[in-house]
């Protein structure tokens, strides 16, 4: 449904870029244990400003700035009541939408919002979500438990539909699909990586892929917060995997990140995105250290070379 409904030249769908990378450079400091999800409550215009910029630029689809928003890390950094962290979690996905649609009374062009659903280790605040040695002594239930009332509470927000980000491994993934399927809502879901071929956790990833994507819940897949030097190796690897018409994405890094551990020279995601559209990726946006301008520039950009 929402793959028929979010539809772009060449069946091309343009995603946002880093929203992290986007409020720093509003100057705002991101290493808080709610990320950048604390300007919800500090700082909502600039959350809603990012988000706009993105729709401006020309993205079809923006995330909410809720990846690393939970109740206890709200109630823990401010102070406030579980109810006023739920609120403050919703608030995060009613931003999104208030800047969706300013953006359309301008552009004329519809835009969808995703809420963002971050693997439970990133609300470690220890770059676990880039590892997932958490899911060795959590079971899938538990990963379940935790995942599911915030899950509801950012679905009853109002988005077009759930992304599940940097997941690094197959068993908290599959936990994530159970929640869908209890809510019975949509969602994309994207893997980290530690190589072309493996998840962050180091299971295959084209089994890791096809065990989520034949669940009715998942309207595409991919990969989101790696290194630009494993896209091309990640689409040849999975360039003839079954994926039931659904599309493939890819979210990379602008350049090399700590949790990258890569040497590659820095190039701008514009540059590329015609080979990896040609590899088999569908839906490109782009994660640490991109903004709204690699997502679309004057004469250059995503849009631009699409």
């Amino acid at each position: 449904m929402m793959s028929t409904s979010m539809s772009s030249r060449k069946n091309v769908i343009v995603l946002d870029g880093g929203t992290g990378t986007s409020l720093a450079k509003l100057g705002h400091s991101v290493e808080d244990v709610t990320w950048c999800s604390e300007l919800i409550k500090t700082h909502p215009h600039h959350v809603k400003k990012v988000h706009k910029d993105y729709f401006m630029a020309g993205a079809d689809v923006v995330c909410s700035s809720t990846y690393q928003a939970f109740v206890d890390g709200f109630v823990q950094q401010f102070a406030v009541s579980e109810q006023e962290a739920l609120s403050l979690i919703r608030r995060g996905v009613e931003l999104a939408k208030e800047a969706r649609d300013e953006a359309e009374l301008k552009t004329g062009r519809h835009g969808f919002v995703a809420a963002s659903v971050g693997a439970y280790g990133a609300t470690l605040c220890d770059r676990s979500e880039y590892s997932g040695v958490y899911v060795d002594n959590m079971s899938r239930e538990e990963l379940y438990s935790w995942h599911l009332p915030r899950m509801r509470v950012l679905w009853d927000a109002g988005p077009d539909l759930l992304a599940c980000e940097t997941i690094p491994a197959l068993e908290e993934a599959l936990a994530l699909v159970q929640c869908l399927e209890t809510l019975k809502v949509k969602a994309w879901l994207t893997f980290s990586l530690k190589d072309a071929k493996s998840t962050a956790h180091g299971e295959d990833i084209r089994v890791a892929l096809a065990a989520v994507v034949s669940s009715p819940c998942i309207v595409a897949v991919g990969a989101n917060c790696f290194s630009l030097a494993l896209v091309d190796g990640f689409l040849r690897y999975v360039k003839d995997l079954p994926l039931f018409d659904k599309p493939l994405i890819i979210k990379p890094n602008a350049e090399n990140s700590e949790h990258d551990k890569s040497l590659t020279k820095k190039f701008k995601i514009h540059e590329r995105v015609v080979d990896w559209v040609d590899g088999g990726a569908c839906w490109i946006g782009g994660c640490c250290a991109t903004d709204s301008m690699d997502i679309a520039c004057p004469q250059s950009g995503i849009r631009a070379n699409i």
